[in-house]
C-alpha cells in the first residue's frame, strides 16, 4: 500500500511540475510548429495551422461570435472552447478558415493522448503565448516571428 502511494504521489508531482511549454513540446508540436513558416518550402511541411494562426481563428471566432464582454472573458470563453475543442474537434463547431480545413482536415481528437490535467495546463500556456493582440485600429495581428 505504501509504495501505491508513493508511486502515486510521485506521478502526481511529476505532472504538477510540468509547465504549458513542456507539455506542448511532448504532446502539440508535432502538428502545430510554434511559429508561422518563413518561406514556401516550409510551408509545404507543416501538417496543421501553426499554433499562431490556429490561435488567430479561435480568438476572433470566439470574440465575433460569442461576444465576450472583456479580455478576461475573451480568454475564458477562449481556454474552455480550447478544451472542449481539441477532444471533440468537428468543423461544424470550429473556427478555422475554409482553406485550412481543406488543406489539413480537421484536428483528430487528442482524448487518451493528453491527460485532462495536462490539458489544464497546456491551454492556458498556449493562450497566454499565442493569442493575437490587437493593434491600434482594434484588428488582431499574429506574429510570424520564431519565439
Amino acid at each position: 500500500m505504501f509504495k501505491t502511494l508513493t508511486l502515486l504521489s510521485f506521478s502526481l508531482s511529476a505532472l504538477l511540475a510540468q509547465d504549458g511549454y513542456e507539455i506542448f513540446q511532448k504532446k502539440c508540436v508535432m502538428c502545430h510548429s510554434m511559429y508561422k513558416p518563413n518561406n514556401m518550402e516550409e510551408n509545404k511541411k507543416i501538417v496543421a495551422p501553426p499554433i499562431p494562426v490556429a490561435m488567430r481563428s479561435v480568438v476572433i471566432g470566439v470574440d465575433a461570435i460569442e461576444e465576450p464582454k472583456d479580455a478576461t472573458e475573451l480568454k475564458q470563453m477562449s481556454i474552455e472552447f480550447l478544451k472542449d475543442y481539441i477532444k471533440n474537434p468537428s468543423p461544424e463547431k470550429g473556427y478555422c478558415e475554409d482553406k485550412s480545413y481543406k488543406r489539413f482536415g480537421t484536428m483528430p481528437s487528442v482524448k487518451g493522448f493528453i491527460s485532462d490535467e495536462q490539458i489544464d495546463i497546456v491551454v492556458p500556456w498556449v493562450y497566454d503565448n499565442y493569442s493575437p493582440k490587437k493593434d491600434k485600429n482594434g484588428k488582431y495581428k499574429v506574429s510570424s516571428k520564431k519565439k
